[in-house]
């Protein structure tokens, strides 16, 4: 697998991606305001959450059985079943999350319980799109994806410029927007599978049941990562209230976006390790690069939040700017855990990867009510990097305990080629 080219694939369509991002989120922004924008966060962390829950971490164990080596090259016979697989979760995350919304309306905003059939459209070809072009990610099929990447992009950003123009922007308008692309980015993938011919592929029961064990493993991890960097959004709507909760989303979406390029680098990271025999030394060598390339990334972010966040959110966010500098603190940590689960997760330590997250989520929700309780926005921003950090620490820990190596060479500032 060639690492650099499937970088520069992706990392150009992930820079469309953040730059359309940052016009279209800086549009809605501007029309739903910090009121408005706090209700649509809320709906957003609750389709992610329940996504989260019933994806059964489907995303992360299809890398680990995408290896031919381990399990065979019958790559038709594991889309028909991860496909199949991925609509059972789908159905059953949707199912759940409108049980939930008017069983215990309460928990949620009037708005969100008014837009659930059309947020529960949105989870399904949310999760779908997502998950199948997570599958041929792990096949290295890179250039594909990027190019799925590419069409959201451009749909995306052309449907919110053309409803901010004519003035149609509200919150259905946006949520209705997210669906066209979904839909889009599904059409796309089954024009593939046509010409590939993996839609004559045969399901088996064998891979399923060893996808969802493998799945079970992992999803502890999963939703603990899930709640150390989404949860507060709704920890803080509920104390603190929509206007307050939109302060907040601003900046944490924000800096979740600006990860693109580590994030970028991830993607690509993983063919490259699960397909490869020096699987540790890539593995570190990536690591040394995120440390310091992405590092020097932030501290430029930092120094510009005021005007990055003028452009992302307008004057009305202005009250935001430090707590994007505080979360950007996150923003380089997370990234730098996330470089080494590609090692974890082809040498299958699942359950390892889902004690660790189960610690680091009990510390991350005690830290987050603490600090919310006092500080608000700003408690959530540092219990976010807070937790972060303690768990890129914890990274580095597991990565020694899995690879029985010193995993604290990559401090040692040496670059060499590693493609």
């Amino acid at each position: 697998m060639n690492l650099k080219r499937n970088f520069i694939w992706m990392l150009a369509s992930k820079t469309l991606l953040v730059l359309t991002g940052l016009i279209t989120a800086g549009l809605i922004n501007r029309s739903l305001g910090p009121e408005g924008r706090g209700i649509f966060a809320e709906m957003q962390t609750w389709v992610v959450l329940f996504v989260v829950v019933f994806g059964i971490s489907i995303d992360t164990v299809t890398y680990h059985f995408s290896n031919r080596s381990l399990h065979g090259d019958d790559d038709a016979g594991k889309f028909k079943t991860v496909f199949l697989l991925n609509i059972f979760y789908a159905l059953l995350a949707a199912g759940a999350m409108t049980f939930f919304v008017f069983f215990w309306p309460s928990q949620v905003s009037l708005e969100t319980k008014q837009s659930i059939f059309l947020l529960d459209m949105f989870l399904i070809f949310f999760m779908l799109s997502s998950n199948l072009t997570v599958f041929f990610q792990s096949l290295g099929k890179i250039k594909f994806s990027a190019i799925i990447g590419i069409i959201q992009a451009l749909v995306n950003v052309s449907i919110i410029s053309a409803g901010y123009f004519f003035g149609f922007i509200n919150i259905s308008f946006v949520i209705i927007s997210m669906i066209i692309v979904q839909v889009i980015s599904l059409c796309v993938i089954f024009l593939l599978s046509i010409k590939l011919r993996f839609i004559f592929g045969h399901f088996s029961k064998k891979l399923a049941v060893n996808l969802i064990k493998a799945g079970l493993k992992f999803h502890i991890a999963a939703i603990s990562t899930f709640i150390y960097t989404r949860i507060n959004q709704i920890i803080v709507f509920k104390h603190c209230g929509a206007y307050e909760a939109g302060i907040f989303a601003v900046p944490l979406t924000l800096a979740i976006s600006v990860m693109f390029i580590p994030g970028t680098f991830q993607t690509a990271l993983y063919p490259r390790v699960i397909h490869s025999d020096d699987d540790y030394e890539i593995t570190l060598k990536s690591l040394r690069a995120g440390f310091y390339v992405w590092g020097i990334v932030v501290i430029a972010i930092v120094l510009l939040a005021r005007p990055i966040l003028l452009i992302y959110g307008g004057k009305s966010f202005m009250a935001s700017v430090n707590i994007f500098r505080v979360l950007m603190i996150g923003t380089w940590a997370l990234p730098l855990a996330s470089l080494m689960a590609p090692y974890c997760i082809k040498k299958g330590a699942f359950s390892m990867l889902s004690f660790s997250g189960a610690l680091l989520c009990i510390l991350s929700i005690g830290i987050n009510m603490l600090l919310i309780s006092r500080y608000k926005s700003m408690g959530a921003a540092i219990a976010t990097s807070l937790t972060c950090v303690i768990g890129f620490f914890g990274g580095i820990v597991l990565l020694w305990i899995i690879s029985k190596k010193n995993p604290f060479g990559f401090i040692k500032p040496v670059f060499k080629k590693y493609a």
